[in-house]
């Protein structure tokens, strides 16, 4: 069983670069990820270096601080207790007026048995998972995407 593991997949989406990386910042993801519901912390800081937002999923509560964020790319640092730690990032690989392709990473350590065994069944099912990204992003109209972004 991996103590730690890499992985990386493309996507496509027709948007346009600036609208295409706003869907992987906290507020964004809520257009198109059932259950995406992140808590703010510090509320005046949503966004940008240093912000920090949680989110949880059953039992499971993780801690994200965005590590960098621009034009090209955005990056986070992520936390669950006693599970996993590492970082995930979203990066702009080339871009037309309406479709941009991305590349979407995560670099990942155990912080335990529990964490192993997570890491396991999570790259196994990498790639699936993020085609179920694309196939979601793909099913919201642009201008309802907007709208999550702006009123998050």
């Amino acid at each position: 069983m991996p103590d730690t593991i890499a992985c990386a997949a493309e996507i496509t989406v027709d948007r346009p670069q600036t609208a295409a990386l706003a869907l992987f910042t906290p507020a964004g993801e809520r257009a198109w990820a059932p259950g995406w519901d992140p808590a703010f912390p510090a509320p005046q800081r949503t966004e940008g270096r240093g912000a920090v937002f949680v989110t949880a999923h059953g039992e499971e509560t993780t801690t994200w601080v965005m590590v960098d964020q621009d034009e090209c790319e955005v990056r986070y640092a992520r936390f669950t207790l006693g599970a996993t730690a590492g970082t995930v990032a979203v990066a702009v690989l080339d871009a037309e007026p309406t479709r941009t392709r991305l590349r979407v990473s995560y670099d990942l350590t155990a912080l335990g048995p529990d964490g192993t065994r997570w890491l396991e069944t999570f790259a196994e099912g990498f790639n699936d998972y993020i085609a179920h990204w694309e196939a979601a992003i793909m099913a919201v109209p642009f201008s309802d995407a907007q709208h999550h972004q702006k009123s998050a």
